[in-house]
């Protein structure tokens, strides 16, 4: 905080009545100040000289500044201040220059008010840093917006949490940078809300919102929110290990093997009842015992020696009275290799043999399946693009203004992302979609047949050539669109003839001597990153510039949460269509799908569920059908159970119900809610009058 004291003039001796006009100029010039008090003979103050009275003084008695006393000059009664003000107080003030005086009387200082301005200014700037300083070292995350939505201020902590840079995000609409916060009904509402849970992601925040009000109006809202992901996790690890616990506990109990586990010394720590039935066992308490102390498992013994030598399952053959036992051991490891635990598994040669024959049954059941999807990998499909997600809904409103130019076009992303079909896309909504669309994997023909396959050649070109001659996919895509998939792994020293097809729209066949005009656009798509390629000499720069003109990036599916549920659904309806039968996924299944990072993308997603669906015996695709490689994360997201059986028609009614629910408690309208589930608004609408009327209805039954 600044004080008067710290800005103003020091005034060490003042002006008094002997003192000429031309002193207090003097006296003005030498302290640059723009006005000087002055004093009677007994010091108390008369008023204040200025350079405009000095000036005026003199022309009005038409004298010189020597000649006349200052007193003909002094503005009298001047506002006094004390050296101890604040700033901000001084300012209240009306004057142009005020004398600052002490509260024993003593003349200290003068103050102009333009110095008053700078120094607050200044005061102001510094307390606009100071503030900034503050927010950066946070440890929540702060976001401030105006009354119209704009951010302004967005400190380090908030950086972190969403991943959007202070630069990108201050001076932008709030839900054109951030995920639904709710900041925009606080400021319709102006109404504090504290303590609120927000699920991004896999991440969970607490949230504090809070008006800015000033002279009773709404001129902003303010957002602290703090990342609880890390003791939710916490919390939940410690309930899903209780849960595990007791789970285990009742599978051992359950399970129709006899089960033993014992530690690395062979102490035993659990069994069930069943190893004590088939064991025919007479003890009555195993815990706390070592395995060698239990005369009647000798053939137990051996296996708790053999496991932790072989470091892997051992199996042995015990005969019983008149009991054939399959008998296996098997170590558990903790992370650094330590053996921890050997579990003992007793097993009825009848039960062995039906399971034999079940592995019989599934293994031809599983080549035969390996065959069907091995044959239907090698077919392609034409699907239309499905994306409801922001980041989809970017690239397709990209590609509308887009397709009705010619400019060249190249596709990034991962394998299995839709690259050739966002490029069919393109081409359908052009102005060239009924010319031809034609497709060329640059990594799938031989270097040197790609010169001829891409432009062509005349007859007589090469040995092995046609008579005839044979057009190139250039002259094959005239009028049309042309696609050069897989673009990187195109041959270096070809490059050049590409980029002047590109420049100059005409190419010379192999074996021709006369250029050839053509009408094609060029679109090109790859998974690798060609500018790195550029840098390293493995791709020419100038046809990098060339095809890049307009970049469109595909995200992988793992960042397209919205799009999984549309997709697989969309994918449902086709196959349904194609084999003629029906299937529909369980609420575990959906939600499995939902936690699957989907390493194939679209394409994973769309073998997974034909595969589901070819496979499935019934007409509901449980959990259990999926492969081992999908994450069966305790964590749920959210879903139904269905505990008990019901019709098929009311199970797919109850899934719908809750799916909308759970889509209108998460985004809160049915715009956002259908955009998510990929369905129509009027959709939305009429799902939830049924429900309402279903609810009604069973209320008066």
């Amino acid at each position: 905080m600044i004080w008067v004291e710290e800005i103003m003039t020091q005034i060490s001796v003042c002006l008094n009545e002997t003192n000429s006009c031309l002193e207090a100029l003097q006296r003005l010039s030498k302290a640059d100040s723009s006005g000087w008090p002055v004093v009677d003979k007994n010091g108390k103050l008369i008023g204040i000289v200025t350079m405009k009275t000095l000036v005026e003084s003199v022309i009005d008695n038409d004298c010189s500044f020597a000649e006349l006393s200052c007193l003909q000059a002094v503005e009298r009664d001047p506002i006094i201040i004390k050296p101890s003000l604040r700033l901000s107080e001084a300012w209240g003030y009306q004057f142009d220059l005020a004398v600052v005086i002490e509260e024993d009387g003593q003349i200290v200082g003068i103050l102009n008010r333009a110095d008053l301005a700078v120094a607050l200014y200044q005061e102001a700037e510094f307390q606009i840093k100071e503030l900034e300083a503050v927010l950066s070292s946070a440890h929540n995350g702060i976001v401030v917006i105006n009354s119209d939505g704009i951010i302004s201020s967005f400190n380090r902590a908030a950086e972190g949490f969403t991943r959007v840079s202070r630069g990108r995000a201050i001076g932008r609409h709030v839900l054109d940078v951030l995920v639904p916060m709710g900041l925009m009904e606080t400021l319709e509402t102006g109404k504090s809300e504290y303590s609120q849970k927000l699920r991004v992601g896999r991440g969970t925040y607490i949230m504090n919102k809070d008006p800015v009000i000033q002279n009773g109006r709404i001129t902003g809202a303010v957002v602290v929110f703090q990342d609880i992901s890390e003791i939710e996790s916490v919390s939940q690890e410690l309930a899903t290990v209780k849960e595990l616990n007791r789970e285990l506990d009742s599978i051992i109990q359950s399970s129709s093997d006899g089960l033993l586990v014992t530690d690395a010394a062979g102490l035993v720590l659990r069994f069930n009842e069943t190893f004590k039935k088939m064991s025919l066992c007479n003890a009555q308490d195993f815990i706390g015992k070592g395995i060698r102390e239990i005369e009647d498992v000798t053939y137990v013994h051996s296996l708790v020696e053999l496991v932790p030598q072989r470091k892997q399952p051992v199996t042995i053959m015990e005969n019983k009275q008149n009991h054939s036992l399959l008998v296996t051991g098997t170590p558990v490891f903790d992370e650094e290799g330590k053996l921890m635990r050997v579990v003992i598994n007793l097993r009825d040669m009848t039960s062995l043999n039906q399971l034999r024959q079940e592995l019989i049954d599934t293994k031809r059941l599983s080549d035969k399946y390996h065959q069907e999807l091995s044959e239907l990998r090698n077919r392609q499909d034409t699907g239309g693009m499905i994306g409801n997600g922001p980041e989809m809904e970017r690239i397709f409103e990209l590609i509308r203004r887009v397709a009705k130019v010619d400019s060249t076009v190249l596709i990034y992303g991962e394998s299995g992302v839709g690259k050739e079909g966002i490029a069919k896309l393109l081409h359908t909504q052009s102005n060239r979609s009924e010319g031809p669309f034609i497709k060329l994997n640059c990594g799938a023909i031989p270097e040197n047949l790609l010169e001829s396959e891409l432009f062509g050649y005349e007859s007589g070109a090469f040995t092995g050539a046609r008579r005839e001659g044979k057009m190139g996919m250039f002259e094959l895509a005239h009028n049309g669109t042309l696609l050069l998939d897989e673009i990187g792994d195109f041959p270096l020293n070809l490059q050049s003839k590409l980029l002047r097809v590109i420049q100059e729209r005409e190419f010379v066949p192999v074996g021709g001597a006369t250029p050839r005009r053509v009408n094609v656009r060029i679109l090109a798509a790859t998974h690798k990153n060609l500018e790195e390629m550029t840098k390293a000499g493995q791709f020419r720069e100038d046809l990098f510039f060339r095809l890049n003109v307009v970049p469109i990036l595909i995200p992988p599916l793992r960042q397209r949460y919205e799009d999984i549920i549309p997709l697989l659904y969309h994918f449902r309806d086709k196959f349904s269509k194609k084999y003629g039968f029906k299937r529909e996924f369980s609420s575990e299944v959906i939600e499995a799908f939902l936690e699957y990072d989907w390493p194939g993308n679209v394409r994973e997603l769309e073998n997974m569920v034909e595969r589901l669906m070819v496979v499935s015996a019934g007409e509901l695709i449980s959990i259990s059908q999926l492969p081992n490689s999908f994450n069966r994360s305790t964590s749920k997201l959210g879903g139904v159970s269905i505990n008990t059986l019901m019709p098929l028609k009311k199970a797919v009614y109850e899934v719908e119900r809750q799916l909308i629910d759970m889509a209108l408690d998460k985004y809160g309208s049915t715009y956002r809610a259908a955009a998510a589930l990929g369905v129509n608004q009027s959709t939305i609408v009429r799902r939830m009058a049924r429900f309402r009327t279903d609810a009604k209805s069973s209320v008066s039954q």
